[in-house]
């Protein structure tokens, strides 16, 4: 069965989000290599629907003109900040429904986020479905003329580009985390967004990454009964498994690999896939160990146990290490590691580079398989590490 995709399209007003997300939906239904259903769907009807209701504003007016939109946009926010105080658990209620009323498409776009981090906040509501964030972003000026404010003519100021440039980049900074993916919507026209779409939404759909989902043997009552397991090392033991997970690792990273300098791996899990990954993108490989297996000089944090082995041993916690001198201050560095579940294990590697002087903004982080019901992403961004780029191959409910 085809996993769902579920797109959270967000970015400030007028930078284009439900125009991106028509344009997707047509790339996505018109993809000639495989049959895919997709909707886009505003996650903020539900709530204008309902400010019609208490205010007798024209509900047609605000689903459809721009202008008579942002006139309300203040009240707007007012009275959803007010339906959220009196009952909390409102945006998750209507995030659900939109999910489970969308079970016949394949993907799922939604527009009108108000959340901040909706990724972090939403993952573990849908952890059979692979969830994005793409935040789509434009200039200042590019969205004063979408919005209709054309005073202030900047004809002949020739730092303006470099001002709108800035923006656009103090914007994406004053965010604690950091979305799936960007798209920067300042030209005119679909070309763009249907290159986006190409070039990084369809590939979720290819046929290696379904490959590679199915080598995950299901392992039932293991470590203890009630838990199924997923053998995500199992990839390793089949046929051509490792060379196609390193294959898919390096060609799904949304980073330039030229501007890598190391490949960074925990035991054992990660060692498998970070190894071959290395080995294929021509970086250094940097291990991290158990304390006691690497020569001195090294630097040590504790590491909580990964939630399969706190599972299975009485034991809470640990010591890792790696090399004192083995990555050089300020290098850029791409972490490997076959799970992402609870994310202790990566919050503990991340202290460790800390340690090293390697900061949080030099660090990539690539998981071979997420489960999302455990909450990692929001373990890292309580730890200060929201900023990291986290890329995950697979998505899978259970352990």
């Amino acid at each position: 069965m085809e996993q769902k995709l579920i797109i959270l399209v967000t970015g400030e007003s007028c930078a284009g989000k439900d125009y991106c997300a028509n344009v997707w939906v047509s790339v996505f239904t018109t993809c000639r290599h495989k049959s895919l259903t997709a909707r886009a769907v505003s996650i903020s009807d539900v709530t204008k629907r309902e400010y019609v209701a208490a205010t007798g504003a024209d509900l047609s007016h605000l689903l459809g003109n721009r202008a008579y939109k942002e006139q309300h946009r203040p009240a707007l926010t007012t009275f959803f900040q007010e339906q959220v105080r009196q009952r909390p658990w409102l945006p998750e209620e209507h995030f659900l429904n939109l999910a489970y009323g969308a079970r016949d498409v394949n993907v799922l776009l939604i527009t009108g986020m108000r959340d901040e981090a909706p990724l972090t906040a939403f993952s573990h509501l849908v952890p059979d479905s692979r969830l994005l964030e793409v935040r789509v972003q434009a200039s200042e000026q590019t969205r004063r003329v979408r919005r209709g404010c054309h005073e202030g003519d900047d004809d002949g100021d020739e730092n303006k580009d470099n001002e709108d440039s800035n923006n656009v980049r103090s914007n994406l900074m004053a965010l604690d985390y950091r979305p799936s993916l960007i798209f920067d919507n300042d030209k005119t026209g679909k070309e763009g967004a249907k290159r986006f779409a190409e070039n990084y939404l369809l590939p979720f759909f290819h046929e290696d990454l379904q490959r590679l989902a199915n080598m995950v043997r299901p392992v039932p009552d293991f470590p203890r009964p009630g838990i199924e397991f997923r053998h995500v090392l199992d990839i390793s033991q089949q046929p051509g498994g490792l060379a196609l997970c390193a294959s898919l690792l390096q060609t799904h990273f949304t980073g330039d690999w030229a501007k890598v300098d190391a490949v960074v791996c925990c035991e054992a899990g990660g060692f498998v896939y970070a190894s071959a990954l290395a080995l294929q993108v021509n970086v250094p490989l940097v291990l991290i160990r158990e304390a006691g297996k690497l020569p001195p000089p090294t630097i040590s944090v504790i590491k909580p146990l990964s939630h399969i082995s706190s599972l299975a041993s009485n034991s809470k916690e640990k010591r890792i290490e790696m090399g004192r001198d083995v990555v050089p201050r300020g290098a850029s560095v791409v972490v490997v590691d076959d799970v992402l579940s609870t994310g202790e294990t990566l919050c503990a590697v991340l202290q460790l580079l800390d340690e090293a002087d390697i900061g949080a903004e030099d660090v990539s982080i690539m998981a071979v398989a997420e489960f999302q019901v455990h909450r990692g992403r929001e373990l890292l961004r309580r730890r200060g590490f929201g900023r990291i780029n986290i890329q995950s191959l697979l998505v899978f409910g259970g352990a």
